[in-house]
């Protein structure tokens, strides 16, 4: 064989190896792209039970309310003058009544599946653990699986990244401010408190949004700060048994001043906020 040929075959089997390679990282580039990963450490904020305002945008007026499914006229409180509504009637995990702790967290997602299926192949893991602003609680939760399908609306599968969530939007509770969600689950999960297990199949949201709350920690209407991040861990009174939601209280052990124990856990993270995977963020 001649070196001509020889250098012919050799140039066609490079191009060859050079497909095919290539074809592989795009492919593995590709499966990549359904992955994000998101840690935090140190600072946090515990979230009391308490009133929260209401967005007129949202709730509208006494003359012409709106939501009223989610919160009917009944929940709410109205100014003097009529004119408008100004705070729930109850105390929720929406509140401005906070306390600093601290927390760790890592969250890996796959967002597979962009709306709800009982066939999606969303996948998630997260652990979180968190301590109480009295330090007597050391609380750890563990995912055990993505809930596919909403009962109200969407879940996108169990997991999603870049959507708009709360407000008005329709998604998640109106009484959070509309925000764009990097990232999102919702899922089940078993609940720890100073290493005993105490409850499973708990309901557990997760977001990532920019910062919603003030530098006086405050939670407002929109946004606070776009170019800051929070996390939002939230574990309302809510269990999954046979299938179905259920209302009982978390048992978080944690004795209120009015003598009751806070039946749900809001703790947003702030501290040493890492993200990969996300295309916004990175």
């Amino acid at each position: 064989m001649n070196l001509k040929k020889i250098i012919t075959k050799l140039t066609v089997f490079a191009l060859a190896f050079a497909l095919v390679v290539g074809v592989g990282i795009v492919s593995l580039g590709a499966m990549d792209e359904t992955k994000t990963t998101v840690t935090a450490s140190g600072e946090g904020l515990w979230i009391y039970p308490g009133l929260r305002k209401l967005d007129p945008e949202v709730f509208g007026t006494p003359d012409q309310p709106k939501m009223l499914e989610a919160l009917p006229l009944a929940g709410r409180k109205v100014s003097e003058d009529g004119e408008k509504f100004t705070t729930t009637k109850q105390p929720g995990p929406f509140s401005d009544k906070v306390a600093p702790s601290e927390g760790e967290l890592s969250l890996t997602i796959w967002d597979r599946t962009p709306f709800d299926s009982n066939n999606s192949e969303d996948k998630a893991d997260l652990e979180a653990t968190f301590e109480d602003p009295s330090g007597e609680n050391t609380y750890r939760v563990v995912l055990k699986k993505l809930i596919p399908v909403g009962p109200h609306h969407q879940f996108f599968g169990g997991a999603a990244t870049n959507v708009w969530m709360h407000g008005s939007t329709g998604i998640g509770e109106p009484f959070m401010p509309a925000t764009f969600s990097y990232v999102t689950l919702w899922g089940l999960g078993d609940f720890y408190r100073n290493g005993e297990k105490l409850d499973e199949r708990r309901l557990v949201h997760v977001m990532l949004t920019p910062k919603m709350r003030t530098e006086d920690n405050e939670l407002g209407f929109g946004i606070a700060d776009r170019d800051k991040l929070e996390i939002h861990f939230i574990m309302p009174p809510t269990k999954v048994s046979g299938g179905h939601p259920e209302e009982v209280p978390l048992p978080t052990k944690l004795v209120l001043p009015n003598g009751n124990e806070q039946p749900f856990v809001h703790f947003n993270f702030y501290g040493n906020i890492e993200v990969e995977g996300n295309k916004y963020l990175d």
